[in-house]
């Protein structure tokens, strides 16, 4: 998970072992970006995933069965605390930065978070994650 403003303010790694369904990890991630935004003191958010099953998981309304509706309704819930909170699919052409950083955290065995010091890996794929969004608009 990174997060932006005109610069990196901060991104954090954490591992996850014997999850069955990516599902679940992706919802996952989403919760402990709005925890980690909530700790920072931000109010308003842009949570970008790439994956439209969790997104459309955490926009719908009433009930659904799925196995990360438990996760997504505590996202929910959590997003009443902000004065704003948004959810847009991005493809993961656009989102290489949170793949990138979930990499160098397993191959660095690091678990936490970066305030100062990110991989320079991740400062690269920052910077092409914004030309790419910048050009799709």
């Amino acid at each position: 998970m990174m997060v932006l403003s005109r610069d990196i303010v901060g991104a954090e790694t954490y591992l996850v072992e014997d999850v069955a369904d990516a599902f679940v990890a992706e919802a996952w991630a989403c919760e402990r970006a709005l925890i980690y935004a909530a700790e920072r003191g931000f109010q308003r958010l842009q949570v970008e995933g790439d994956s439209l099953s969790v997104i459309k998981s955490i926009k719908m309304e009433g009930e659904d069965k799925s196995i990360i509706r438990p996760i997504t309704q505590h996202i929910c819930k959590m997003g009443l605390s902000f004065d704003e909170v948004t959810y847009l699919f991005v493809p993961r052409s656009m989102n290489g930065t949170a793949h990138t950083l979930a990499l160098e955290g397993r191959r660095q065995q690091f678990c936490g978070r970066w305030g100062t010091g990110v991989p320079t890996s991740v400062k690269k794929i920052v910077m092409a994650d914004r030309l790419a969004w910048f050009q799709r608009l």
